[in-house]
């Protein structure tokens, strides 16, 4: 199902009883196409819980439409939407087991028994719970938790599932291994799916699209390489990606960036305005080591081991800046290199505005 939303705001009287309305999404529109993941990311407060709510049903909108195929949704309660949506807790009945926590939506529905077992079994393999039937919810793992209730969100077929930060409550190692499960059965189950995240390795690891938000305002919606490959501004691009990107500081000139807290002028191919204040951006696996031309002096000051590669950790004038390194590259602490930059993974930016030149 295809799900667009048109100029969706959302306001909340403040807490500090002054009668001012805040604002936690402002004006946002976008389209999910059918059958993809989409993942909504930002920091805390940004309004991604209160979009999701707000395509539940759960929260009214205060202007704006939402439309599910072309119908207008934004008025239609919960019941009537054909969603299914699981919570950061699961929110299972502790009393129940996990083949009647399945069925529980399709009870409420007044689906005959027998069919209803039915349907959740299938649904129950699907997502790899058909052995722990008869357990009751304290009886599983966190990860067993969430299948249960990512199941009886599926059981009664709905056109979207939402995902309220659904691993969050998981350790590291569960997390990873969960992820790749969601990604899983929303692939079987082909229904459009919103998950909400904080985490851009989360997001970017599994989603088709992300709609990347700060403050209630959407920054970017784009497919997952390319809000990486093609960041919109400077938020977007400091966001996505670990190590995060470099950012150095400086005025430009037409000959090159005077970074601040350095002599040199630091070689860049995008243009901007004579005299403007900039930040050039540059991913870290964008950094050349020992280029023979368009460099810049650098010191080292610490490495670390990245498997086959070592992050480097080294200065630029007064700026911090990391970048990844052959094993075999002969580096250490102290050293005195040179430093490059490739065009792919670079970025010039407005340091005033965040927005990209």
């Amino acid at each position: 199902m295809k799900v667009t939303i048109k100029d969706l705001t959302k306001k909340f009287a403040s807490r500090d009883k002054t009668g001012e309305m805040v604002t936690a999404v402002d004006t946002l529109s976008a389209e999910f196409e059918s059958g993809k993941l989409i993942a909504l990311l930002g920091p805390s407060g940004c309004g991604k819980s209160t979009m999701l709510n707000m395509l539940s049903g759960i929260l009214p909108v205060t202007s704006g439409k939402i439309y599910f195929d072309d119908v207008d949704v934004t008025d239609l309660s919960p019941d009537k939407r054909e969603v299914g949506l699981v919570f950061q807790n699961y929110a299972l009945y502790p009393h129940m087991t996990v083949l009647e926590n399945i069925c529980f939506p399709l009870k409420i529905k007044k689906v005959p028994k027998a069919e209803r077992i039915e349907k959740a079994v299938e649904i129950a393999k699907m997502v790899h719970i058909e052995d722990y039937l008869k357990r009751l919810p304290k009886e599983l793992s966190g990860g067993q938790q969430q299948r249960v209730a990512i199941a009886r969100a599926l059981v009664k077929k709905p056109k979207l599932l939402l995902l309220d930060e659904p691993l969050s409550n998981l350790d590291a190692k569960l997390r990873v291994e969960m992820r790749e499960e969601i990604r899983r059965i929303q692939r079987e189950s082909g229904v459009t799916t919103v998950f909400v995240t904080h985490d851009q390795e989360e997001a970017t690891s599994i989603s088709d699209y992300i709609l990347l938000m700060k403050l209630g305002v959407m920054q970017q919606f784009s497919a997952t390489r390319e809000i990486y490959n093609n960041p919109g501004n400077l938020f977007v691009a400091d966001f996505i990606g670990n190590p995060t990107i470099n950012q150095i500081h400086g005025t430009y000139t037409a000959d090159g960036i005077k970074a601040d807290g350095c002599d040199e002028l630091i070689p860049c191919a995008i243009k901007a305005n004579e005299g403007d204040r900039v930040v050039f951006a540059v991913r870290p696996e964008a950094v050349i080591f020992e280029n023979e031309k368009n460099t810049v002096n650098a010191t080292v000051n610490d490495l670390y081991s990245s498997g086959k590669d070592w992050l480097v950790n080294f200065m630029i004038g007064d700026t911090d800046l990391r970048g990844y390194c052959d094993a075999d590259f002969n580096v250490s602490e102290g050293s005195k290199i040179k430093v490059g930059f490739k065009e792919k993974g670079a970025f010039l930016f407005n340091e005033a505005t965040g927005e990209r030149y």
